[in-house]
């Protein structure tokens, strides 16, 4: 018996709380609606319309919205997205023990703050200091202290990725093994179509390493390794902050109309792409990530515009 959002037809994958297509709640309530069908998953996936008569059954099922990766939403805008997320965020409070890690973190940056204070630098403070972004945020004035606040928010998101899921006798970084695949797969266009969400995607990414690293320096750069990771992960798992993010922001664009998930996932991967370019530029000592990022959101819109006439045409 298979499981398909009510609400677009997609294939769910086994335990997801939200459709990976459209974001539609896959448990709107205590009852789901469970619908069998002999349609193949390609049509599933393909967003071909199943139909809702077809065996429909309800059962109870319990709602775990405490192991929930992202807030529990319908197809919404960036800014209502992250708004929801931070409220669902606020809920760790109510753990202390998940704001351990966090806490060390935040220890740690105070300390090499104050070795760096002192003129104490040595080898090992260097690479404790590469490693956790201590750096991120010290230079670059106020834009550059805003883009290094938002840098260490994103390490300490990492960090409690990596531990809280080993305190709840979980595995860490569960999906990258898929997230690989998914990234190759979204590099891979066929039509101009595809090109506008790649490069779309490189070109955020570079602007956003610019930002978090203001220096552009191999010191910072942790913060793009670190993003290339969980951008992975979060296409593997196809749930998590920065995947729900990349949906909302398409929904946006596209004025409140779903976006295809292919579509999310060739922007996805080229924002791994575009990170993973902004600390190889950094390696050799380029400064080239905003002016970059900036040339190739143009293109993307130029690809976007053309690809949109051409479906114009088609359709007249």
């Amino acid at each position: 018996m298979g499981k398909f959002c009510t609400s677009c037809g997609a294939a769910l994958n086994e335990g997801a709380k939200f459709c990976a297509k459209c974001g539609a709640n896959v448990f709107p309530s205590n009852e789901s609606a469970q619908i069998s069908t002999e349609t193949p998953p390609e049509a599933a996936k393909s967003g071909q319309e199943i139909p809702k008569t077809m065996n429909s059954t309800k059962k109870q099922q319990p709602i775990d919205r405490a192991s929930d990766n992202a807030p529990q939403h319908s197809p919404m805008g960036a800014g209502k997205f992250i708004i929801a997320y931070m409220r669902q965020s606020l809920t760790v409070l109510k753990n202390p023990q998940q704001m351990l890690p966090t806490a060390l973190l935040g220890l740690v940056w105070l300390v090499l703050a104050l070795l760096g204070s002192f003129g104490i630098n040595p080898l090992p403070v260097r690479i404790l200091s590469f490693l956790t972004f201590a750096q991120g945020g010290m230079f670059g004035g106020v834009l550059g202290a805003a883009g290094g606040i938002l840098g260490k928010v994103v390490v300490a998101a990492f960090l409690n990725a990596a531990i809280v899921p080993l305190l709840q006798k979980k595995a860490p970084f569960s999906g990258i093994g898929g997230g690989i695949k998914d990234f190759f797969g979204g590099l891979a266009v066929k039509s101009i179509t595809a090109v506008a969400p790649l490069l779309g995607g490189v070109g955020v990414s570079l602007l956003l390493y610019a930002f978090m690293n203001s220096t552009q320096s191999l010191q910072n750069s942790m913060v793009g390794i670190i993003a290339v990771v969980m951008l992975v992960q979060s296409m593997g798992r196809q749930g998590g902050f920065l995947w729900g993010l990349a949906f909302s922001a398409a929904n946006s664009l596209s004025r409140g109309r779903t976006p295809s998930y292919i579509g999310v996932t060739r922007c996805v991967s080229g924002m791994t792409l575009g990170f993973a370019l902004g600390v190889a530029l950094s390696a050799m000592g380029l400064r080239w990530c905003a002016w970059l990022g900036f040339l190739l959101l143009i293109v993307a819109l130029i690809f976007f515009i053309v690809s949109k006439g051409k479906k114009e045409v088609a359709t007249a």
